[in-house]
């Protein structure tokens, strides 16, 4: 599946200073960078995270694809579960 734009512009958002701009914690982080992206775009974003978290990739996979965006907010450990934080988020309706 080809990587989205809306996945690359969410992550351009996952910038160095993402804790000092959207708060210390992970959820202001998403919430602060998802604020950028319209409603309809995170839907789409939503339906790529599903996908990406269907179990059809690998952690190490996972890794390449989120290391191909200009995101500088490194995340060795715990991708995965940082993608569906984000992907239950914009499902919740949080990141409004």
């Amino acid at each position: 599946m080809a990587i989205p734009d809306v996945f690359y512009d969410f992550c351009l958002y996952l910038h160095q200073d993402s804790m000092e701009v959207y708060g210390p914690d992970v959820q202001d982080v998403i919430d602060g960078a998802l604020q950028h992206i319209p409603v309809e775009q995170r839907l789409l974003l939503r339906n790529y995270l599903s996908e990406l978290l269907s179990g059809q990739y690998s952690d190490n996979q996972l890794q390449e694809i989120f290391h191909s965006t200009d995101a500088e907010l490194g995340i060795r450990r715990g991708l995965r579960q940082f993608l569906a934080q984000i992907r239950d988020t914009i499902n919740s309706g949080i990141g409004k």
